[in-house]
């Protein structure tokens, strides 16, 4: 059974709105963070990554399932999560 994802992104990044647009495709359990907007989820975001410099790392979207980590929109890695 697939967990429910946590996705850290911005309303600025292609591939957050990308990402969003599939998760709702799919119709997967996610929540998502802005990290612009939302303070404790962009510190959550940083102790992720390792640095507070999140976009600029080409991180983004962050997406957490369990103990998993993935960066960026990588649709494959996500189908896996989703099954």
């Amino acid at each position: 059974m697939a967990v429910k994802l946590k996705v850290y992104c911005t309303p600025f990044c292609p591939k957050c709105n990308q990402l969003l647009a599939y998760l709702n495709a799919k119709k997967a359990d996610f929540i998502s963070y802005d990290i612009d907007k939302d303070d404790a989820a962009r510190k959550e975001a940083v102790k992720i990554v390792g640095s507070d410099d999140v976009e600029s790392l080409d991180k983004l979207p962050i997406v957490v399932a369990g103990n998993k980590v993935l960066y960026g929109f990588d649709r494959t890695a996500i189908d896996t999560i989703l099954r």
